[in-house]
């Protein structure tokens, strides 16, 4: 095979099992306890893929070796959550989390970050935001009793190939930033980018997630501020100044009026429970083992452990509605700090790549990271069971590092 074969292979493969994660095959309805598509050939794509991206990796052992060394505090983050079997509260369940869910994800991070530059990275990841998003339009019009809510509080919202609507409104407002950033940023413009990024927008309408709809202007605003203000020297200083004193008075007035803004717009003053949940989290959960938690993937599953939500909480939650509680709650306060290290470090990193190179591929990685973090606020898009966000953040942790960085350019 030639070179350029070779690398459209890879590249094939990468946005397949960038798929497998993100959902696009294990769709269900919301009355189904099993997807569409058969158990038994997911399986069968999760073990292939599974064993593919582990030959690939011992094809390069250089640069697989060098890449997942040059990153210690993302290293010791994935080793603290590998090795949560032993201080959990039920070994065999995180085991075989961390086996079938948290393994694969890194492997395929590793790879990525070794294999493909940014600009092959933010092309793959494109690719699969966007086939992500139509394929769930296509379900919502063609199978409405798939891709969209039939039953609960939610009935008509659009969900496509998710679960939830929550989790459709922040793909869409990805899809949307990453079609913003082609349009108008890429080396080679692509106009038609603006056509798909109005089809985001309608589809965040139509879901009815108001908490997607308003990252999704909160995010476009801080791509147009990156990219335009961010690096102007002593100018971006007064004017980063002038935003962190508009977020900050912007806060203190929403925090201090909560109940009173949201009794406005006739919303749930508890965010749908969301702040009884982080109350009996905080408060009673995480104090019981705070330093490494419960292990991967025991917690809410644990009726012993889940004991309180029905009567404080009203139910008891498949998650904890943060991204962060939930990293707390598998690996503790130890593991959440290696996380904190890890996305601080790769943030500078990533700011130090936009200031250098301002196209589309190097400003990607200062946007997703900034989402991210907003992201985890209300829902859990971390390393609870599979998922894309988590991917990409450890392949961006591994990316940016010099080392790799340098290599790689």
């Amino acid at each position: 095979m030639s070179d350029k074969q070779i690398d459209f292979a890879e590249t094939s493969f990468a946005i397949f099992y960038l798929l497998f994660f993100a959902g696009a095959f294990g769709f269900r309805a919301d009355t189904s306890e099993t997807s569409v598509i058969p158990e038994s050939i997911i399986t069968l794509i999760r073990y292939a893929a599974y064993a593919t991206t582990l030959m690939l990796l011992s094809l390069r052992p250089v640069e697989t070796l060098k890449t997942a060394l040059s990153n210690k505090w993302a290293l010791g983050l994935i080793a603290i959550v590998t090795i949560s079997f032993l201080w959990s509260y039920n070994p065999p369940v995180t085991i075989d989390a961390v086996w079938k869910e948290f393994i694969p994800m890194f492997l395929l991070s590793l790879y990525i970050a070794s294999r493909f530059t940014l600009e092959q990275q933010f092309k793959i990841i494109l690719w699969v935001l966007v086939i992500v998003f139509l394929e769930s339009v296509a379900l919502a019009i063609a199978m409405p009793g798939v891709g969209l809510h039939t039953d609960g509080p939610f009935v008509g919202s659009w969900k496509g190939v998710f679960a939830q609507k929550n989790q459709f409104g922040a793909h869409s407002t990805m899809t949307m930033i990453a079609l913003f950033m082609l349009a108008n940023y890429a080396k080679e413009k692509q106009r038609w980018a603006l056509a798909l990024f109005g089809g985001c927008f309608a589809a965040l309408l139509v879901s009815s997630s108001v908490t997607a709809l308003t990252l999704s202007f909160i995010g476009l605003m801080l791509t147009i501020f990156y990219r335009r203000f961010a690096w102007l020297g002593k100018r971006s200083v007064l004017l980063g100044s002038l935003f962190v004193l508009v977020s900050i008075s912007f806060s203190y007035l929403l925090f201090s009026n909560w109940v009173d803004i949201l009794a406005y717009f006739d919303r749930d003053p508890t965010l749908s429970t969301r702040t009884l949940i982080w109350h009996l989290v905080i408060n009673y959960k995480i104090p019981n083992s705070p330093y490494l938690g419960y292990g991967r993937g025991v917690f809410w599953d644990s009726l012993s452990l889940t004991t309180g939500f029905e009567s404080f909480a009203y139910h008891i939650p498949p998650h904890a509605h943060n991204g962060f509680l939930d990293l707390i709650i598998d690996v503790g306060l130890i593991g959440f700090s290696f996380f904190c290290v890890t996305w601080f470090m790769t943030y500078v990193r990533a700011a130090r790549l936009a200031y250098d190179r301002k196209e589309a591929a190097y400003l990607w990685p200062l946007l997703f990271l900034s989402m991210l973090i907003l992201f985890n606020t209300f829902e859990s898009y971390l390393a609870r069971l599979t998922t894309l966000y988590w991917i990409l953040f450890i392949a961006l942790a591994f990316s940016l590092s010099p080392k790799v960085l340098s290599s790689k350019e």
